[in-house]
């Protein structure tokens, strides 16, 4: 089997390219298609054969999951309260709402939203009045969310922490006890994660598109990536030598074998490019796809092969270089 030699790192590029004209031919040149000779249909690949990917997936998480990732990617913010497990939570959970669009900008906002609090969420958190406070975030945006709702999204924190202490007990509540509903096995996961968001958003009425938007429901079918990967930060027990990036603050509500990979645009380009699920939208049933294949590699961590993907991507090296080792 072939190795991977290891990539410096390379900062993000547009990925946009400009159309190009002739004198004979006036129409728009494309760009050529990505090698995919080598990329097989899920039905092609034995479990023997995925198993054969283990070794070159390891490396990369090897090679990319190390304490440096921290610096440019929005878990960042969470680790400025890593010594306070309440705040580490509290402010995981809005970084991760808050994760989309470029991770430079992201960081940006969600470090002026914390600005906002003087730094310190859980002493805002545990006084924040929604009509004193709601000119804090009176002049707030960012893409689809705006500051009425910010003053939503702190009031019914405050509820959840009030009610229950943590995120963890809210989401561990929002699980069913019986291991099977009408005859079928229940899938903690998805029940606690549309559970936890019926919870927070259960006595809004007419709540906006933002806040729509905030917090993904599993049940319409989309893949609730953020929501993904504020687990993957709260649940995974990040032992490799490589270094500790995901904080294991979670204990009870789920094991590292149950989380989902969280389906962003990298994972999804280097789906296309591997064909580890036959699909290529942005739905739950894509991320289970993928992640099914990881738990053939991984049954205990299958989530920890995100880095392997979104790493790769990042860094736009050839997926010739995984392809190859088939």
């Amino acid at each position: 089997m072939k190795t991977i030699a290891p990539a410096k790192p390379t900062k993000p590029v547009s990925s946009k390219q400009g159309s190009s004209k002739t004198a004979k031919t006036p129409v728009k040149s494309k760009p050529a298609k990505p090698r995919l000779s080598k990329a097989p249909k899920p039905s092609a690949r034995s479990a023997e054969e995925w198993l054969a990917l283990a070794p070159v997936l390891d490396g990369l998480v090897a090679q990319y999951k190390i304490p440096s990732y921290v610096q440019s990617d929005p878990i960042q913010i969470p680790y400025r309260f890593v010594g306070d497990p309440k705040a580490c939570e509290l402010s995981a959970f809005i970084t991760a709402l808050f994760s989309y669009g470029r991770r430079d900008l992201i960081i940006d906002t969600v470090s002026q939203l914390f600005q906002l609090t003087e730094n310190d969420p859980v002493g805002f958190l545990e006084h924040f009045h929604p009509q004193r406070d709601a000119k804090l975030f009176q002049h707030f945006v960012y893409r689809f969310n705006k500051g009425p709702d910010l003053v939503v999204l702190w009031e019914r924190l405050q509820w959840a922490y009030r009610e229950y202490e943590s995120l963890e007990n809210l989401f561990t509540a929002s699980i069913p006890a019986q291991s099977k509903r009408n005859g079928e096995p229940v899938d903690r996961l998805k029940t606690g994660i549309a559970g936890f968001t019926d919870a927070l958003l259960g006595d809004q009425p007419t709540p906006s598109y933002g806040l729509k938007f905030l917090f993904a429901h599993p049940d319409k079918g989309g893949a609730c990536k953020r929501f993904n990967m504020f687990l993957r930060w709260m649940v995974r027990q990040d032992v490799e030598f490589s270094g500790k990036v995901d904080f294991g603050l979670w204990q009870k509500a789920l094991s590292p074998a149950e989380l989902l990979v969280p389906l962003d645009t990298h994972v999804m380009k280097m789906n296309r490019e591997l064909r580890l699920s036959a699909r290529t939208d942005g739905s739950w049933q894509t991320a289970e796809e993928i992640t099914s294949v990881f738990r053939l590699l991984c049954p205990k961590d299958p989530v920890k092969y995100d880095y392997a993907l979104f790493g790769f991507s990042l860094d736009k090296r050839s997926p010739a270089e995984i392809l190859d080792t088939f």
